[in-house]
């Protein structure tokens, strides 16, 4: 049997992240698409330094935030969009002071503590920032798996994220090991510290993606439109309701003030398979042919305010399959069940108890007692056996069909 199709058109206008995302002010997103900064401002002798100015600048989009210091140093910028920031402390009678690279994820607090130099304020001091501490802000235990990290590690067939849930600590095997695009949500179950599979909690840009019968993810999008997957496996905060195993939220990518873009495509085909362990090595391998392909492009609508991002995402399969089935012989559809041992009787004799019926001669129902619409349908096929069957009456597995 041979068989394929192309899932040429795999949610073009849902990967798109709406198409359209625009960088708002604090409160216009749910709080799980945010991320936060925070810390405290000091001197060189620790003493706190009230009213600094502290200013935070979205590396790609150019999104402003800014605040004061209280009056004990400390500062808070919530309701920062994901993103990489650059973060500038001024305060009369100090030097300027400026760090960069500074990696805001959502449902995430990145503490940045601040000493500044006397000295005067047309003076800078500019630091790059380096790894990520750790998380001290919060009780979860999470795990952060960035855009990048999915599109250069090796993911199995089908380029689902969630197959690579098992590397996280405490997640089980994937029960679906491929994930082929031919199922339209191409999501998978997994258990998260022993719990069952159906109490996990999923959402995709802060709304919630949980499918209400499987309770699985209602989409799954092209890899490369992945900006960050966060999995939180304990100790979950108000926030991440509906979960007992894991909250797992996806996050899609924005356009920038840079144009940007990818093209992809994969490829896969029996002679880079390696042969079953049970196959017979003298013959060729089936066909089997799998290729996904697809791109994505963003940037700016208008300069610092509006941005677009667009994800495409092809399939095509095809694979040639070899089965044993079994088929009716041409005398057992002409009414001939002679061959069976098992006496054939007529319904239309007997007590209604069973009682008193009477065979079919030499088990050969007659041309007339056979309905018209049940000899169409086993006349449909037209199949006839094409190997010798096995069993009783040589019926199973007695047709082949590749």
């Amino acid at each position: 049997m041979k068989w394929g199709f192309s899932f040429r058109d795999r949610f073009l206008a849902l990967s798109c992240s709406a198409a359209l995302t625009l960088v708002a002010p604090d409160g216009a997103r749910a709080q799980l698409l945010q991320g936060t900064i925070d810390g405290n401002v000091t001197d060189s002798s620790e003493a706190a330094i009230p009213d600094a100015i502290v200013t935070t600048r979205d590396q790609q989009t150019n999104f402003i935030r800014e605040t004061k210091t209280s009056s004990v140093g400390g500062y808070s910028l919530s309701g920062l969009p994901p993103g990489t920031y650059t973060i500038t402390v001024s305060s009369a009678g100090f030097q300027s002071y400026t760090q960069t690279g500074i990696a805001v994820t959502p449902n995430t607090i990145r503490r940045v503590n601040v000493t500044l130099t006397v000295g005067q304020v047309s003076e800078s001091v500019t630091i790059v920032a380096s790894a990520a501490a750790l998380q001290t802000d919060r009780a979860e235990i999470r795990s952060d798996v960035t855009g990048n990290t999915l599109t250069n590690v090796p993911v199995p067939i089908g380029r689902n994220y969630q197959l690579l849930m098992p590397t996280i600590p405490g997640v089980s095997e994937a029960q679906n090991g491929n994930s082929f695009a031919a199922n339209p949500t191409r999501s998978v179950n997994f258990s998260v510290n022993g719990t069952p599979t159906n109490i996990n909690n999923f959402s995709i840009d802060g709304t919630n993606s949980r499918g209400v019968i499987d309770s699985t993810f209602t989409y799954i999008p092209a890899l490369e439109a992945v900006q960050e997957v966060s999995v939180i496996t304990n100790s979950f905060d108000a926030e991440q309701g509906l979960a007992g195993g894991a909250a797992i939220a996806l996050q899609i990518k924005s356009g920038s003030n840079a144009v940007h873009g990818s093209l992809f495509g994969f490829h896969t085909d029996q002679h880079l398979k390696a042969y079953q362990w049970a196959a017979d090595r003298t013959q060729p391998k089936p066909k089997y042919i799998y290729n996904q392909y697809g791109a994505t492009i963003g940037g700016p609508i208008k300069k610092d305010r509006l941005f677009y991002f667009l994800s495409y995402e092809g399939t095509h399969y095809s694979e040639s399959v070899t089965q044993n089935v079994q088929v009716p012989t041409l005398a057992m559809r002409a009414g001939d069940l002679s061959a069976s041992p098992t006496p054939i009787y007529d319904p239309r004799t007997g007590a209604a108890d069973g009682t008193g019926r009477t065979p079919f001669p030499g088990n050969i129902i007659p041309r007339d007692r056979i309905d018209p619409g049940i000899q169409s349908i086993l006349n449909l096929g037209g199949w006839a056996p094409n190997t010798q069957g096995s069993g009783a009456f040589g019926l199973a597995r007695n047709y082949v069909t590749s």
